[in-house]
């Protein structure tokens, strides 16, 4: 059953529609232990996956000071935040009681998104929008709310076009679901290499979709769908 919620963290990592909610959500289903342990577990195998795909951004970051600089900015917030409400994080992931709010945010910020056209590229990245866009980042720490989405999000309502800002957005993943499993892991697991070997595969994957769908300006479908495990994880918690 892990190796099936390595699938499921895989292709819903970079899409925007939140894994850490989905594998709460299918955890209560299922009646499998996700504890913060396992999540991490996971988060292993799509860290490997999205620095692959971000090849790219990263060539940019380490060819340019101050756009390092601003992936730094970027990431503080998330930190900052993750270590302020570790405890009630830990709550969020035990539970689905705040899932349907998390979804719903999810589901906003992507449908506002759709609707900007920006025309700015990664190299007109300031601090204060570096910022932002952090800040946006640190409201993923929670599970249901998209990390992915809430980065691509601030991005293109900042004005960046749709290739810059999911460059950037997987740039950020990066850092955040490093320094998550550095602080979280003991450096020990009971889990199944096969669970990781799942979550790379299908995070590859994902990273393609979103790519594609991202480039052809079609976030709002993601919206919808969000919306729809709203409702789901409404009832399954009535």
């Amino acid at each position: 059953m892990q190796v099936f919620l390595g699938l499921v963290q895989g292709l819903t990592e970079f899409l925007p529609v939140s894994s850490s909610g989905h594998i709460v959500l299918l955890g209560e289903l299922l009646k499998v232990r996700t504890d913060v342990d396992l999540v991490v577990f996971l988060h292993l195998g799509t860290l490997v996956a999205v620095t692959v795909f971000a090849l790219k951004g990263i060539k940019i970051a380490f060819s340019s000071f101050r756009f390092l600089l601003a992936v730094i900015i970027s990431t503080l917030p998330a930190v900052f935040f993750g270590l302020l409400f570790e405890d009630f994080i830990d709550k969020t992931f035990s539970s689905i009681e705040y899932l349907p709010i998390f979804f719903c945010v999810t589901s906003v910020l992507l449908m506002t998104s759709d609707m900007k056209d920006g025309k700015k590229d990664l190299r007109m990245m300031s601090f204060s929008d570096a910022l932002i866009i952090g800040f946006f980042q640190a409201s993923a720490i929670f599970p249901g709310i998209s990390r992915s989405g809430a980065t691509l999000a601030g991005a293109i309502l900042l004005g960046y076009d749709p290739e810059s800002s999911l460059v950037y957005s997987f740039l950020l993943a990066i850092p955040v679901i490093g320094g998550a499993t550095l602080l979280k892991w003991n450096g020990s697991s009971s889990h199944s290499p096969l669970v990781f070997t799942v979550a790379f595969a299908a995070g590859l994957l994902a990273l393609m979709i979103l790519k594609k769908l991202t480039i052809n300006r079609k976030l709002r479908f993601f919206s919808v769908y969000c919306l729809i495990m709203a409702s789901v994880a409404h009832f399954v918690q009535n």
